[in-house]
């Protein structure tokens, strides 16, 4: 190794960034992610999930603390609330991707939890704090060989590389210097795991990883603040080094810190409209589309041409669990033909026991299309029982970083979401302090508003 190591250039780039200096666009592009994390969190915080762990973490990390629990009413330490409000947020599989994967429900956690033990910041601290996690989230990502060929090799990306988002946004929102950042970054990278085992049963581990990434983030800062070290050379490193451990001929060491400053990477973040798999929505938009053409009692069968990542990922034809349901693309086109939405409600119990959604999901069949240029992308052929096959594909679907969700879009779904949570008023104050959040304002108007009545 003769250049000095990534994660110096990057404590130095993200230490020194300044929340009021950066472009409108970017702090408008907080607000929206930041809504719709809290919208997401807030509506899975009842769900199995976060009820388990915070059950676990009374025992293990105390019952009282200075963090909010989002949409309950109470406040736990702030490595709890990382975890609780991490695993909520992506409780239902409505949190944004196409970062880390699921930056939001792993920096936006992080920072907040970690906000009571911060010293006199601003919503200029609060604003640079996610975009550095969001940034280098995905920038680990890309250098890990991007999203196909990472979570390809077996690791779940959200866990794996969002523990450096995490610890990046936590350390510059309590404006740690350049070098306790470096060592918070290299502490990291001890904790960074998660792997895609529970797609083989549809175990509750995925929604535990941007949780666990928070909460590790979090703790990897508070370490560097208290006084302990960690590697330099945590990405580089050629005998355990991230890079070589984790992406072992798939590396691009280069795109840690390519464009750094130019091309925040919050901008290359999607929010989805629906709550399945970012994957599975190019299908569900023509699904939506072509049922107007042929009613869901005519299809005789569907040829779902995908990127090779999709076939493995997203070819479940059982919805057992919810998690199944949501990561099956089968089942998303049955629910989008039959029901005409594929949104939080379409995928209960009742819609998934339902006899027509097995029967609609065993007619559609996922194969490699080395046409489909991207994992979010779609061609559909489908046959009806009589008549010519209609054909139609969807290479960026709504949401897209390059075709965004307008903002109204983005509150109705927060409205939906946080109000049966928080009430009307509540929800409407929530939303109306995150849309006009400016980099003067005191951050905890955000937080006094997450906290449900007991």
């Amino acid at each position: 190794m003769t250049a000095p190591p990534a994660a110096v250039e990057l404590a130095r780039f993200y230490a020194g960034l300044d929340g009021a200096a950066l472009p409108g666009a970017t702090i408008h592009a907080v607000r929206r992610h930041l809504l719709d994390t809290l919208g997401a969190a807030l509506a899975g915080a009842a769900q199995p999930e976060p009820s388990a762990v915070l059950a676990a973490g009374r025992v293990t990390h105390g019952a009282t603390g200075p963090s909010v629990l989002w949409g309950r009413p109470e406040s736990v330490p702030p490595a709890l609330a990382a975890l609780v409000n991490g695993t909520a947020a992506h409780a239902l599989e409505l949190d944004d991707a196409s970062g880390c994967d699921h930056s939001g429900a792993v920096v936006v956690p992080a920072v907040l939890a970690a906000l009571p033990l911060a010293r006199a910041v601003s919503a200029g601290d609060l604003i640079a704090a996610i975009v550095a996690g969001y940034d280098l989230g995905r920038r680990v990502m890309e250098a890990a060989g991007g999203y196909d060929a990472h979570n390809g090799a077996g690791w779940h990306s959200t866990g794996t590389c969002g523990v450096f988002g995490a610890a990046a946004a936590v350390a510059r929102l309590w404006r740690l210097d350049a070098g306790v950042t470096q060592h918070a970054l290299g502490l990291a990278g001890s904790f960074a795991s998660g792997n895609w085992a529970f797609m083989a049963d549809g175990a509750m581990t995925k929604r535990l990883h941007p949780g666990h990434a928070a909460s590790a983030g979090l703790m990897a800062a508070a370490l560097a603040r208290a006084g302990m070290t960690g590697p330099a050379a945590i990405f580089d490193a050629p005998w355990g080094g991230f890079l070589a451990t984790y992406a072992r001929g798939a590396a691009d060491p280069g795109a840690l810190t390519r464009d750094l400053g130019r091309d925040f990477r919050i901008h290359r973040s999607s929010i989805k409209p629906f709550a399945s798999c970012r994957g599975t929505h190019a299908a569900v938009e023509l699904a939506l589309d072509l049922r107007r053409q042929v009613a869901a009692e005519d299809v005789g069968a569907i040829e779902a041409g995908v990127h090779p990542t999709l076939v493995k990922m997203c070819g479940a034809t059982e919805a057992a669990t919810m998690l199944e349901a949501q990561m099956s693309m089968p089942y998303a086109l049955a629910v989008a033909w039959l029901r005409g939405d594929a949104g939080l409600a379409d995928f209960a119990p009742e819609v998934r026991a339902a006899p027509e959604v097995a029967c609609f999901m065993r007619r559609v069949r996922l194969i490699e299309d080395p046409s489909v240029p991207s994992n979010i992308a779609c061609r559909l052929t489908v046959t009806p029982r009589a008549g010519a096959p209609l054909e139609a594909r969807r290479d960026v679907p709504i949401g897209s970083w390059n075709h965004p969700l307008p903002d109204d879009a983005v509150r109705q779904k927060f409205r939906g979401l946080a109000t049966p949570v928080l009430g009307d008023d509540r929800a409407a104050a929530l939303e109306a302090r995150v849309m006009g959040l400016t980099p003067t304002d005191d951050p905890t108007i955000i937080t006094d508003l997450l906290e449900r009545a007991a």
